[in-house]
């Protein structure tokens, strides 16, 4: 179970309000939450890429704005994770170049995640001609927003990249240097 901050409180709606993603069944949360965005948003920019062909465009463009909206929800959880975990570790150069660029992970992958879901739906208004107030969206839309999302999914690719490099560099760089002699 996730840790709660004041576990003085039992009602189920306070437990769930008061909780605390620094732990999950007592192990440190940040290490388990951030393989989610890790595995997801490489993932989704592939299909983002592969959406750019029409064929498979509908289906691919849906499952890129799922995998980047789950991803991008994981790396913010990791990154409050994250934030607890640092306080209850040695200050050290590689886990605050870590802290960091997590933290600058961050934009481009919401970023991603939000032309991705534009993109879905200017594509389903573009396909079911849908018309507000007697306007409908311009035919580019649909094209602008994926290529967009492309864009915001090598960003975000290369960002959670580089901080999740790190932030493995950062733990097993200190472990090999206790164990030599």
């Amino acid at each position: 179970m996730m840790s709660t901050k004041n576990p003085k409180r039992t009602t189920a709606a306070s437990k769930m309000m008061t909780t605390d993603m620094s732990t999950i069944f007592g192990l440190p949360a940040h290490p388990l939450l951030v393989h989610v965005p890790i595995v997801l948003i490489p993932l989704a920019a592939i299909t983002a890429i592969i959406s750019i062909h029409k064929k498979y465009r509908r289906e691919m463009l849906l499952i890129t704005a799922v995998m980047a909206v789950i991803g991008a929800t994981f790396l913010f959880l990791a990154a409050g994770a994250g934030e607890s975990l640092q306080h209850d570790l040695p200050r050290s150069r590689s886990i605050h170049e870590h802290a960091e660029l997590g933290d600058k992970s961050q934009g481009p992958t919401a970023f991603f995640a939000i032309t991705a879901v534009g993109a879905v739906l200017a594509l389903e208004a573009s396909r079911r001609k849908f018309v507000y107030k007697g306007k409908s969206l311009p035919k580019w839309s649909a094209t602008a927003l994926l290529a967009l999302t492309v864009v915001g999914g090598v960003a975000s690719t290369v960002a959670v990249s580089q901080a999740g490099h790190s932030g493995a560099k950062s733990v097993w760089e200190s472990r090999l240097a206790e164990k030599k002699p």
